[in-house]
């Protein structure tokens, strides 16, 4: 019986590595679209400002410009971030705090959903001036990533917050000497 489940086991384990790419097969992602064949390189090992213009297919004045615009939008969302994350505690606090009533943490959530409003207020705009740079052909790529996109801005603002994050270059810090 104990050498069935075993075979069941190591079976079983064999087929999810083969789910999961285990490195055989085709190249997907960027390797399969830059024309780069097995050793071009994948996305994963691009920055995340570099994937997003790679999505969108960027040409170098574009990028610039639109490193401009997280950058500036990074900036401004710091701070906001800083507002939602303390708006947060406070409603946490009001929900745990015996003494609070109902109309406290109704008040406490109203301004915390104002600060989520204005939080995407910055990205949005920085998505409208981004998508006001592209041509026709790229304007088609830009919807499917604002997600990734806003992710850009707000992983940005609390990695400049904390002192780490990106360097503000396309291709961010990949580990080199400081």
């Amino acid at each position: 019986m104990l050498p069935r489940i075993l075979v069941i086991a190591v079976l079983s384990a064999a087929m999810a590595a083969a789910q999961h790419g285990g490195g055989g097969g085709l190249p997907t992602g960027a390797a399969a679209t830059d024309g780069g064949g097995w050793g071009s390189a994948h996305a994963d090992r691009l920055s995340p400002r570099d994937q997003f213009a790679a999505k969108l297919k960027l040409d170098k004045d574009q990028r610039v410009s639109v490193e401009a615009i997280l950058n500036t939008a990074q900036e401004a969302m710091g701070p906001a971030q800083q507002k939602l994350v303390e708006a947060r505690r406070d409603m946490v606090l009001a929900m745990l705090d015996p003494k609070s009533g109902p109309e406290d943490v109704t008040k406490l959530t109203q301004a915390y959903d104002a600060l989520s409003v204005q939080a995407k207020a910055l990205e949005a705009t920085a998505f409208g001036k981004i998508c006001a740079l592209l041509k026709p052909n790229q304007q088609s790529k830009a919807v499917p990533n604002f997600g990734f996109m806003a992710q850009l801005v707000e992983q940005g603002s609390m990695g400049a917050a904390s002192g780490g994050g990106q360097s503000g270059h396309w291709g961010g810090d990949h580990g080199g000497q400081k």
